[in-house]
């Protein structure tokens, strides 16, 4: 695997252009050729994998998942020794991420990787863009159903305390440090400014994007404001054209500010709909960068989410029934916009190839939530003049229940990479994705007089198969109560999301309590 890289002095050679790798991307068997990864035992995890296994993952991480994290930027010269010798957090948190086709050994790195982050930030008081760019990594496919005890929350408050501390938070001229040197200066002993290298703008700009991600799904975290300092970020990357990925990376940041804003606006003031163009229009001067494949897939629902952020302010205030009936009507077509924006959403969604699941950050799972609570929101609203009829004969949530659980559950069986996947949580998503379904149809979906009940078999049946029909239906958990496995904080999908679907009031009002319980 070493042949594959080219030892040199120069530690920073030509800029890579971060895009897929149409040769190899969409060819899950390529890493056949490749040298197989050695065993990795669990009491070595923490001490970290050989350079051969280093340079695979670090390949892999390359071809796979670097294309969604512009970031962070990996010079194409540089192998995993050069890495390891410069940033060797980075290659840590590169490794863990890298080694999503086995769960256990992968839970095993993260913590070791927690570990770390406490000791050198907390105990230490380290402040590296070493540490930053590999928190920024880890926080990316950071999985809090994934990883116990959770701590993904814990991990975006340390970026970004870590980005206050690196004072690349704010314009040089607002840094303690960079006033006293200016003091010094006027007293004649000359000091060098501040200088702000692109890494650096990436990574500030990555966290607000990231931290900005999780605030918006699912209403629980601090962010970084976007400030001034931010627009020079994006504005200094967008004219400099170092990569390419830079383009993504400001568009990105830019969707998510947008979609920030606008769900943090009170709509209060002129009709909803002055609100929606005006940040419609902010949206649609965003300069979009060329993407294809699964880089292009997210970057629409990126697109799609942000509308529907945009347009749901459409249903504020419904649920303290002051809404006048002109007011209403007046609403009506900003509500159906943002329906149509969630079900664009969903339909993208489901483009979304199931062997990408592992592969994919995060924050695409997060948004589908958010999706997901917009339209149970939406599905509950009764009052004259929204037709939920038409609402759930327009998006049929059941339908998107089901697919999404069929999808979880082909996750184990394929292939990234050509890798044999040792991965419950989709399982686990998919059983409670099953559950919720369940909820859904015997809550809403009317009942068919003619169809058998749970002791009644249906026409035709012989009593054997009546006798497994039966068996199947005991197997499966009852639709008003949550299995207690599923309860966990492990394997959560939002365990407070879940149980609240019994109680419209937190939809219709202050959907912030329903995601109380989400690390």
């Amino acid at each position: 695997m070493n042949g594959l890289y080219q030892e040199t002095d120069d530690i920073y050679p030509t800029p890579l252009v971060i895009t897929p790798d149409t040769t190899r991307s969409n060819d899950f068997l390529a890493s056949a050729h490749d040298p197989p990864l050695g065993t990795i035992h669990f009491e070595h995890v923490p001490t970290g994998v050989n350079v051969t296994d280093a340079d695979v993952l670090l390949d892999r991480y390359r071809r796979l998942m670097a294309p969604h994290m512009p970031f962070v930027v990996i010079p194409s010269g540089i192998n995993a020794s050069n890495l390891a010798g410069s940033k060797p957090f980075l290659l840590k948190a590169i490794e863990t991420v890298a080694f999503f086709h086995d769960t256990a050994i992968q839970q095993r790195m993260v913590k070791d990787l927690m570990q770390q982050v406490s000791e050198r930030m907390l105990i230490n008081g380290e402040k590296s863009l070493d540490l930053l760019q590999g928190m920024l990594v880890l926080g990316n496919w950071y999985n809090p159903h994934l990883f116990a005890p959770p701590s993904h929350t814990v991990l975006l408050h340390l970026t970004m305390a870590l980005t206050h501390d690196l004072e690349i938070d704010r314009a040089p001229g607002f840094c303690e440090k960079v006033a006293l040197m200016a003091a010094s200066q006027a007293h004649g002993v000359p000091q060098p400014a501040k200088v702000v290298a692109n890494d650096e703008r990436r990574a500030v700009l990555g966290t607000f994007y990231l931290t900005s991600q999780i605030l918006t799904s699912f209403r629980k975290i601090d962010t970084l404001h976007w400030s001034p300092w931010l627009t020079k970020c994006a504005e200094a990357l967008t004219q400099a054209k170092e990569y390419e990925s830079d383009l993504l990376l400001v568009q990105l940041a830019q969707s998510q500010r947008i979609m920030q804003e606008a769900m943090g606006t009170e709509c209060d003031h002129a009709p909803v709909s002055f609100y929606a163009k005006s940040f419609l229009s902010d949206l649609d001067n965003i300069e979009l960068a060329s993407a294809n494949g699964m880089l292009a897939i997210v970057l629409r629902l990126q697109q799609a989410c942000t509308r529907t952020a945009i347009w749901e302010r459409s249903f504020g205030n419904l649920a303290s029934h002051t809404v006048k009936e002109t007011d209403l009507r007046q609403r009506l077509d900003g509500m159906w916009h943002c329906m149509d924006a969630a079900k664009r959403y969903t339909d993208i969604y489901l483009e979304l190839p199931v062997e990408h699941y592992p592969l994919v950050p995060f924050g695409v799972f997060a948004q589908f939530a958010y999706i997901f609570v917009v339209l149970v929101r939406a599905s509950l609203i009764e009052m004259d003049g929204w037709d939920v009829k038409a609402l759930r004969s327009f998006i049929d949530f059941s339908s998107l229940l089901e697919k999404a659980s069929q999808r979880y559950d082909a996750v184990s069986t394929s292939r990234p990479d050509g890798l044999v996947l040792n991965n419950e949580a989709f399982a686990k998503w998919s059983a409670k994705t099953k559950w919720a379904k369940s909820f859904y149809d015997t809550k809403f979906l009317p009942v068919d007089p003619n169809a058998p009940t749970v002791n009644q078999p249906p026409p035709g049946c012989t009593t054997i198969e009546a006798d497994e029909t039966q068996e199947s239906r005991r197997a499966l958990p009852t639709p008003l109560q949550v299995p207690a496995e599923f309860s966990t904080d492990t394997f959560a999908f939002g365990d407070s999301m879940w149980d609240s679907l019994d109680n419209p009031a937190i939809f219709l009002g202050d959907i912030d309590s329903a995601f109380a319980d989400i690390p």
